[in-house]
C-alpha cells in the first residue's frame, strides 16, 4: 500500500513491477527511535535484550477481534449499501471516502490494545531491511509469514488470513484468497513517493498504524491520496490520512489509487505499521494511464544544434579548465572512470551574478510532473536576465562543443538541456524513460548550495535498470560550482530533496550531449 501497500518486497509505479530495482545506499545510519511508550521499558531499535516473559498481571489468549462497532449488523449493512454505491459514510469515527478513490478508515480498529504493545515490543527484535531506492525510503521486515519467531505478529498475521480478509471481502463484495505482508519503520526523513500499487493479483491495499498515541502532525508519515487529471495521471494531494494508532485503513487497487507516505520529520519517533495486500484469484484488468512526453527538455527528444555565439570562454571558464595540459588529463580520467567533477569551474563572479539572476521574480518557473515520473521546477526561457541567457547559450555554444570534444575526444552534433529550481519536496524518478535508446555526455552544475551537508538527498545517481538489485555506478553530490561530467550509458534520478534540509533551494543546470 502506499502507506503500506507499496511498503513491500515488490512495489510497482503504474502496474511496473521494480522489486528493489535501484536500490541503493543510505547515507543515514541506523534509526534510533523509539518504538515503546514511556510507560514501558523505553526501547530504541538497536535495543535486543527484550524479555519473553508475559507481564503476571495479564495473559493474552490467542484470538484477536475486530472493534465490536464494525462487525455488527447495522455497520455492515449500511457499510455495503454505500460501498456499493461509491457514496461517502460516515460511522462514529469511522470513514468511507470515495474521493478521489474509495478509502476505508477505521480508527481502534483491534479491540485489544494489548496485542498492539506486544507487537511494537516485537518490532526491536526483527531483522530490518533497509528499502532505499528513486522511489522510497524506509525500513521494512520479510514477509510475516517468515516471523515464526515473533509470538505476537504471527497471531496478527493468523488474524490477517482467516478474519480480516473475510471480512473485508464480506462488506466489499470483493472475492480474496491471500494475504500478503510486512512491517514497516520510517525514521527521519524516510518516504514513500507516488505510486498506485498496480501489480498482478494485489486487490486491496491495507495498513493497521502503530504509532505512539502521542504522534504529531508535525511528525509527517500521513498517507496522501491524490486525484487524477485528464489523462489518468496523479495530480495533487487531495487528502491526507493522519496516521492514528491502532487505525486500519483500505482500499482497492485501481488504475487511480494514486497514493504517498509524506517524509517523517521528527529525529526522535519512529511511523511503524503493519501493511501489505490482500489478492485476488485472477489479476485485475489494469490500464496505464496516457503520458505525453514533454515537448522540450531532457525528457524531450527535441535536441539543438551547436549554435553561432559570440562569447569567449575566458571570460566564463577558470583558466586551469581551458589550459589543453589540463584537457588532456580531464580526457584520460573520462576514459578511465567515465566521469569527472570539475570544481569552481566558472569563475566567482559569473556564478554570483547567475544566483542573484535566478533569483530576480520576473522570471518563470514551471513545475514538471506527473508527481510518479517527477517533481521539480524548470526555467522557462522567457526575457531572461542578461548573464542568465548567455550561460545557457554558452552550453549550446560551438565553443563548448569544441571544448567538450577536447575533455572527452567524442564528436557531440546535439544537446538538450534544463535549468531546474529544486525545492525540498522535489525529485526525479527512474520512469520508464529509454535510457538505452542512445549513450549520452551529461553535464551537470549545482548552483545554490554552497554547503553540500545543507542538502539531505537531492543528489544525481547513475544505475543499470536492468540488475534485480542496483548499487550507484556514479553519485553526483549537489555541490556547488562543480561541473559534472558523466558519459552515461546507464539511467539517472535524483533522489528525493529532504525537507529537513537546511538549505531550502538550488538549481541544477543538466544538459545531455548526443553524438
Amino acid at each position: 500500500m502506499g502507506d503500506g501497500n507499496s511498503e513491500q518486497d515488490n512495489i510497482t509505479e503504474n502496474g511496473k513491477e521494480l522489486d528493489e530495482k535501484a536500490e541503493v545506499n543510505s547515507e543515514k545510519q541506523g534509526s534510533h527511535c523509539k518504538l515503546l511508550a514511556a510507560s514501558h521499558s523505553e526501547k530504541s531499535l538497536n535495543s535486543h535484550n527484550q524479555s519473553n516473559e508475559e507481564p503476571p498481571c495479564k495473559q493474552f489468549k490467542s484470538s484477536v477481534n475486530i472493534n465490536g462497532d464494525y462487525t455488527n449488523e447495522k455497520f455492515i449493512t449500511k457499510f455495503k449499501e454505500h460501498w456499493n454505491n461509491s457514496k461517502p459514510f460516515l460511522f462514529n469515527n469511522s470513514e468511507l471516502i470515495v474521493k478521489p478513490f474509495k478509502v476505508t478508515i477505521l480508527p481502534n480498529f483491534i479491540e485489544d490494545n494489548f496485542l498492539l504493545t506486544k507487537i511494537r515490543e516485537e518490532f526491536n527484535e526483527i531483522e530490518w531491511h533497509k528499502r532505499n531506492m528513486d522511489l522510497y525510503e524506509f525500513l521494512q521486515s520479510s514477509d510475516l509469514k517468515h516471523l515464526g519467531s515473533s509470538k505476537y505478529i504471527s497471531i496478527f498475521y493468523k488474524f490477517l488470513e482467516e478474519i480480516a480478509m473475510k471480512w473485508i471481502s464480506d462488506i466489499t463484495g470483493l472475492e480474496l484468497v491471500k494475504v500478503s505482508a510486512t512491517c514497516s519503520l520510517y525514521g527521519d526523513t524516510d518516504y514513500l513517493l507516488v505510486h498506485d500499487d498496480q501489480q498482478e493479483d494485489r486487490m486491496v491495499a491495507f495498513i493497521l498504524y502503530l504509532t505512539e498515541p502521542d504522534w504529531k502532525e508535525s511528525y509527517g508519515g500521513n498517507l496522501q491520496l491524490l486525484n487524477k487529471n485528464e489523462f489518468n495521471e496523479p495530480l495533487d494531494v487531495v487528502r491526507d490520512i493522519f496516521p492514528s494508532n491502532n487505525q486500519f485503513v483500505f482500499f482497492q487497487v485501481t488504475n487511480d489509487s494514486y497514493h504517498q507516505v509524506s517524509e517523517v520529520t521528527s529525529k526522535n519517533n519512529c511511523r511503524l505499521s503493519i501493511n501489505g495486500w490482500f489478492h485476488s484469484k485472477l489479476p485485475p484488468i489494469f490500464q496505464a494511464p496516457l503520458y505525453n512526453p514533454p515537448t522540450n527538455g531532457i525528457f524531450s527528444q527535441h535536441f539543438i544544434s551547436p549554435q553561432e555565439a559570440d562569447i569567449d570562454l575566458s571570460d566564463w571558464i577558470s583558466e586551469e579548465y581551458l589550459d589543453d595540459k589540463t584537457a588532456e588529463d580531464i580526457q584520460a580520467h573520462i576514459e578511465e572512470n567515465s566521469e569527472i567533477s570539475l570544481c569552481s569551474y566558472f569563475k566567482q563572479v559569473v556564478i554570483q551574478t547567475i544566483l542573484e539572476e535566478l533569483k530576480i521574480d520576473g522570471i518563470h518557473w514551471t513545475q514538471v510532473g506527473p508527481p510518479n515520473r517527477f517533481l521539480y521546477s524548470k526555467l522557462e526561457e522567457k526575457n531572461l536576465p542578461h548573464t542568465l541567457e548567455r550561460l545557457l547559450l554558452l552550453f549550446k555554444s560551438e565553443q563548448m562543443f569544441d571544448l567538450l570534444k577536447k575533455y572527452t575526444d567524442l564528436d557531440l552534433k546535439c544537446l538538450k538541456y534544463e535549468m531546474q529550481k529544486w525545492t525540498p519536496g522535489n525529485y526525479m524518478l527512474l520512469s520508464d524513460y529509454d535510457w538505452a535508446e542512445r549513450n549520452e555526455l551529461d553535464l551537470i552544475l549545482y548552483l545554490g548550495c554552497t554547503d553540500p551537508n545543507s542538502v539531505i538527498g537531492g543528489r544525481t545517481m547513475y544505475v543499470s535498470v536492468e540488475d534485480e538489485v542496483q548499487q550507484a555506478f556514479i553519485t553526483v553530490e549537489p555541490q556547488e560550482n562543480n561541473l559534472n561530467i558523466i558519459f552515461r550509458d546507464t539511467a539517472r534520478f535524483t533522489k528525493y530533496f529532504s525537507k529537513q534540509s537546511t538549505c531550502k533551494c538550488f538549481y541544477m543546470l543538466i544538459c545531455s550531449y548526443s553524438e
